[in-house]
């Protein structure tokens, strides 16, 4: 079976994304030299800003392309992750640790917990707030999901070499958490589960090596 480059063509087995690895990786020398000929080394492809703005709508785009069957966005993927992972946190929490603001995180969970794949409970400690939980079906959802983000992530870093790949993943995390409170909902770094947290180590280091300069 041929494997489409087109993002809105879904990968359907292990075998078919390591071909389209391949593929993307011996067409990216090609692909990149004539991309730069015709127009794409314009100013605005030098603007961090703008190649952020492209680079999420392609995740995005693939991650429909993966996901999109199973009925589950990007933020309800995160916000299910999150409640899974931390089981009994309440609505605040999970905005605070997923760095969503407070409307989106409601709309989010207001969906999930419609669909059943939330539960939400008042607290037996606090009876002022609701304790969230997934539900046998949310796990069950999170768990047919995986292999299609396992895929999309793939996808997603199809375009970068082994060694080029833990760099641009080390450079992302530098980025969103040295600038973290500059975001419009930053992420509350004591709200992170500190045992299971790699970007707490990461930070760590980074004022580190701050303070030694």
């Amino acid at each position: 079976m041929k494997i489409s480059r087109n993002a809105a063509v879904p990968i359907s087995s292990e075998q078919e994304l390591n071909s389209y690895t391949r593929d993307r990786h011996r067409a990216l020398g090609g692909e990149w030299r004539a991309a730069k000929k015709s127009g794409f080394d314009r100013p605005l492809y030098e603007r961090a800003g703008f190649l952020l703005w492209r680079a999420r709508h392609i995740a995005d785009s693939i991650f429909a392309s993966e996901c999109g069957k199973f009925g589950i966005t990007p933020p309800q993927y995160l916000v299910l992750a999150v409640v899974r992972e931390i089981p009994g946190t309440d609505q605040a929490g999970v905005s605070r640790i997923a760095g969503l603001d407070r409307f989106t995180t409601a709309l989010v969970l207001s969906n999930l917990i419609k669909r059943g794949l939330i539960i939400r409970q008042r607290s037996l400690r606090d009876h002022r707030r609701y304790s969230l939980r997934l539900s046998p079906r949310g796990h069950a959802s999170l768990k047919r999901i995986q292999p299609a983000g396992v895929r999309a992530h793939t996808r997603l870093l199809s375009a970068f070499t082994r060694s080029e790949k833990r760099a641009f993943i080390g450079l992302l995390q530098k980025l969103v958490i040295t600038l973290n409170s500059e975001a419009r909902a930053p992420v509350d770094e004591d709200a992170l589960p500190r045992t299971r947290s790699q970007p707490h180590r990461i930070a760590s280091k980074v004022r580190h090596n701050g303070r030694r300069k």
